[in-house]
């Protein structure tokens, strides 16, 4: 519902009045809100008389029944039933500021009466026409809107989640997801519509079965048990502001100010989100099994969820027709469900004639065929363990079972079990690996393992049978790893505690098998045992001058590494030239620069960092560096990075320099990169480049000054560099009275009146022998 107002002084309405016999000017909308898209055909303009503040007068009008604010000041009112146009959307973030602020905006802040009208209409017709006069600013309501059209703060509508797709993961009894963040203004919102069985976390609060509204930038997740497995999917969600722009109306007259309004779009359905959700439940399947013909007795299936601890036992018997199973043995089996169905199986045996089986102890399979006859009652019968051989292995006899070995047959049918069994696996190191580290951490070990299984790890034996890698410092075991069969890696990490290590420190290990059954595991004997050298990271302190050498260098070692056949050592090495420092005059500047090379075998990176330590002294009062004592610390910058890979070694080429510094003009004064960005106060003159360097001060005292670069902890073995150079200023920048060095000193200022330097008298606190010096120079 536009309606416009124009602007004008009382002097310029009554010129107007007489020159054409109009009114008011006109423009630009206020934030009016349509629901409905604009109207192409023209537009109904009338005139509803003046509004006023002060010398200002505007007109108020109305489009098409709507009231409407006008622009172009120096343009003609139109009367009521001028032609317009349909309106066009214009695109200018301060006019869209002032609708939505102004006088019937979606947020007004200058109120409904005539003032707000005028500071609405003035503000617009400021930004249209650039005018902005000083005038101006007296209306109230005038300087808040021209602030909101500065800063174009109308509300963002963009919206966004952090996440589309979220999936869920377990927690304990239920499936959880992840944060998801709505990704809009606080004053925009959107409503979930939550399922009866599904919760949603918000601002502390849970929700089920409802429509819960959700604010911009706020976070929620979702939780369900673990039986649920809908997906939910939320589809072109609606938030609940809609878009805010500006429509411009233009006379088919140029002569005619133009007219315009805000429009408040509906909002669009324009995100989706979706979460994922699955059961999480597994199946326990009991089978009762012949255990010779592996024929299914019985069998059950049961439900649980994961992480549910179970327990089952074999049934005292199962009758087949006129035959009777009886199970292998009575123990229970428990365990806690994974994330896998289970299938526990519990065996059974069935008696015939004379039987002599021979299976293998671990699995049940036959390892020979079975040999079978018939003997009548009274019969003899005698049998013994046979040896058998299967590849590289006797097989071990391990026992019989079922009748005895010999005997007389009655009236049962008998059946003779002979049991062997071969080591699970064979077993030999291939590597040991010992990295350098922090003392105080420990030192990391890697073992790398052959395992050659001699049966499918399914088997009940590779859970069952234990074996220890341990970790020996001479005769004392210090870390230890037991696993079964089963779970016995190629590759085991361990860590040497840090009990008993200090730094610098290198010791002997060896690492073995122990805790194991000869019958269960073949230890190959090459390779039973492996030693090397673990090294505890140096921490060292590297003390250097260019007075005594060119180079700062380190090599220290990284990881030992032994094999059945072969032993390497690895290393980094670091190392930068040094530098002496030139003598200088005070007040000016030199750099300091650390070109560090470094190289590490086995791939490893570098993380330097290096303070150039000055005295306090030294330091202008203007820039802030670190202070310890009578002393100051410049964190160096890294200017250059260079890095490449030579097969295993990674190589590293870093440049560090002074920060850089910015000299003023006339006074000398030294200012950071950092406080020049900030415009600091205290610059008052134009600044020269001071490149990176480090600058006396002007009126410093001469003499020697000790000055270090220092390193943080580097490398593997923590080293720190320690770099000391002496600082001779041996001449002043400006030469005066007091110097020792007026042949060196760069700069002497002489009076412009040379016979007679002080015509209105002696400077204050300046005697005769002051001005004699001066006249001698």
């Amino acid at each position: 519902m536009p309606f416009f107002v124009g602007i004008k002084r009382r002097d310029e309405i009554i010129k107007k009045l007489i020159l054409i016999g109009l009114s008011i000017l006109s423009v630009l909308l206020v934030g009016v809100v349509f629901t409905s898209t604009l109207k192409a055909s023209s537009p109904k303009v009338e005139y509803l008389g003046q509004a006023r503040y002060g010398d200002y007068i505007v007109g108020k009008f109305t489009v098409n029944g709507e009231i409407a604010f006008c622009l172009d000041h120096a343009k003609i009112s139109p009367p009521t039933g001028t032609s317009y146009g349909g309106g066009n959307a214009y695109k200018n973030e301060q006019v869209r500021a002032i609708l939505y602020y102004g006088y019937g905006g979606v947020e007004n802040e200058v109120g409904n009466n005539d003032t707000g009208l005028v500071a609405t209409t003035i503000a617009l017709d400021s930004v249209m026409n650039n005018n902005h006069s000083s005038g101006r600013e007296r209306i109230p309501g005038y300087k808040k809107l021209m602030e909101h059209a500065k800063k174009k703060d109308v509300p963002s509508t963009s919206i966004k989640f952090s996440k589309t797709k979220v999936q869920s993961y377990l927690e304990g009894n239920l499936q959880k997801t992840e944060k998801i963040t709505f990704n809009a203004d606080k004053k925009n919102s959107i409503t979930l519509n939550i399922p009866k069985e599904v919760t949603l976390h918000y601002e502390g609060k849970k929700f089920s079965n409802k429509k819960v509204k959700i604010t911009g930038g706020g976070s929620f997740h979702f939780t369900a048990p673990l039986d649920y497995g809908k997906d939910i999917k939320y589809e072109k969600l609606k938030p609940s502001l809609g878009k805010y722009q500006s429509i411009l109306f233009t006379a088919s007259s140029s002569k005619y100010q133009r007219l315009g309004s805000g429009l408040l779009t509906d909002p669009e359905p324009n995100i989706n989100l979706s979460v994922a959700f699955e059961v999480r439940q597994k199946k326990i399947n009991v089978q009762h099994i012949d255990k010779y013909s592996g024929a299914l007795l019985e069998k059950e299936s049961y439900t649980r969820n994961i992480g549910s601890s179970y327990t089952f036992e074999p049934k005292p018997s199962i009758s087949k027709g006129a035959e009777k199973f009886i199970p292998v043995d009575q123990k229970k089996k428990t365990g806690t469900l994974g994330s896998k169905d289970v299938t526990i199986k519990f065996y059974y045996n069935l008696e015939r004639s004379v039987t002599v089986n021979y299976y293998d102890n671990r699995t049940g399979d036959k390892i020979k065929a079975t040999k079978k006859y018939k003997k009548v009652r009274g019969e003899k019968y005698t049998e013994k363990h046979p040896t058998i051989k299967g590849g590289e292995y006797t097989y071990r006899y391990v026992k019989a079972t079922g009748d005895k070995e010999s005997g007389t047959i009655g009236g049962k049918n008998i059946v003779i079990n002979y049991h062997y069994d071969k080591p699970l696996a064979k077993l030999s190191f291939d590597k040991l690996q010992i990295y350098t580290a922090k003392s105080t951490k420990g030192l990391p070990v890697k073992v790398h393992l052959s395992k050659e299984m001699n049966y499918k790890s399914t088997l009940k034996d590779f859970e069952e049978k234990k074996i220890t890698v341990a970790l020996y410092l001479k005769d004392k075991k210090i870390v230890s790893k037991t696993y079964s069969a089963k779970e016995l890696p190629k590759k085991i990490e361990m860590t040497i505690p840090s009990d008993g290590l200090k730094a610098a420190v290198k010791n002997l290990y060896t690492v073995k098998f122990t805790g194991f059954d000869k019958s269960d595991f073949k230890i190959d004997a090459a390779a039973s045992e492996l030693s090397t050298d673990g090294y505890a990271a140096s921490e060292k302190t590297i003390k250097a001058s260019s007075s005594n050498e060119k180079e700062l260098y380190y090599k220290g070692v990284v990881m030992t590494e032994k094999t059945p056949t072969t032993g390497k050592v690895y290393y980094e090495r670091l190392a930068f030239p040094l530098m002496k420092i030139e003598k200088k005059k005070t007040g000016y500047g030199f750099e300091r620069k650390v070109n560090l090379h470094y190289e590490n075998e086995i791939g490893g990176s570098i993380k330097p960092s290096f303070d150039f330590e000055v005295p306090t002294r030294l330091v202008d009062s203007y820039l802030t560096y670190t202070k310890t004592g009578d002393r100051s610390l410049i964190t160096m910058e890294q200017t250059t990075t260079t890095d490449k890979k030579q097969g295993e070694t990674s190589v590293y080429d870093l440049i560090y320099e002074l920060p850089h510094i910015n000299v003023e003009r006339h006074t000398g004064s030294l200012f950071s990169d950092d406080q020049v960005e900030s415009k600091d106060k205290r610059i008052s003159y134009d600044l020269v480049d001071g490149g990176r360097k480090f600058y006396s001060p002007i009126w410093a005292e001469l003499g020697n000054y000790e000055t270090k670069i220092k390193s943080k902890p580097m490398g593997v073995n923590l080293i720190k560099a320690e770099v000391t150079e002496q600082l001779e200023l041996y001449a002043s920048m400006y030469a005066h009275m007091d110097s020792k060095t007026l042949d060196q000193d760069e700069v002497l200022l002489k009076p412009v009146y040379a016979s007679n330097p002080f015509p209105n008298g002696l400077p204050e606190g300046w005697t005769k022998k002051d001005l004699d010096w001066v006249m001698s120079r």
